[in-house]
């Protein structure tokens, strides 16, 4: 299964992304899929050294266009079809002594280098592209806010988990979430992180 982790920055993906990853790790084999281009915390979590960046495989991060979405999914297969995770180089990927495999999409690091659009293509293209065994489960700690709604990230997955906090902002990108998920007819989760009894009926009541 490949479900993505997404909300509001701040609202607590990457720490609700680490911990169903060490849960699913008892029983499944699981890849967590860092596709935050700016946040750098799951290694230091996972207590991993950084894996080499996906966007790097193909030649960084100015070939993606040029590749296309086709030329790239075979690129990432190299052979046959579909795309192996467990086929990747072992420099692209980092495990956990849980046995989580952590693998990075691509990070933005220098002044000027332009927007984060190339990874968002590649992980969309990846994760369309992906044949999974059985027991294996795929993580993907998303961006903050929903841009990745956008550029059609979605339809590679069969899950969303929603992590909102208990501000309007972050119950309205939930419900965006929700209604998109709702339309394809994928399985949608909530998680309200940072709240209290006092306000969880309430809380309770914006989500609906």
């Amino acid at each position: 299964m490949k479900i993505m982790v997404c909300g509001k920055g701040g609202a607590g993906k990457s720490s609700l992304s680490v911990l169903a990853a060490r849960v699913l790790s008892k029983t499944h084999k699981v890849y967590l899929i860092d596709s935050d281009e700016s946040n750098t915390l799951l290694p230091k979590i996972l207590d991993v050294e950084p894996p080499k960046a996906i966007v790097e495989y193909l030649g960084g991060k100015g070939t993606i266009f040029e590749k296309g979405e086709v030329n790239l999914a075979e690129a990432l297969a190299k052979a046959g079809k579909g795309i192996r995770l467990d086929e990747l180089p072992r420099e692209y990927v980092s495990s956990s002594r849980e046995g989580i495999r952590l693998l990075t999409i691509g990070k933005v690091r220098e002044f000027g280098e332009g927007c984060a659009c190339p990874f968002n293509f590649l992980l969309r293209t990846l994760l369309k592209n992906l044949e999974l065994e059985e027991g294996e489960v795929v993580l993907v700690d998303t961006d903050a806010g929903i841009e990745h709604l956008g550029r059609g990230v979605e339809e590679g997955i069969e899950a969303v988990i929603a992590v909102a906090d208990p501000t309007a902002e972050s119950l309205e990108l939930a419900k965006i979430l929700k209604e998109y998920m709702a339309e394809t007819g994928k399985t949608f989760w909530l998680v309200v992180n940072k709240t209290t009894p006092e306000i969880e009926d309430i809380i309770n009541r914006k989500a609906g």
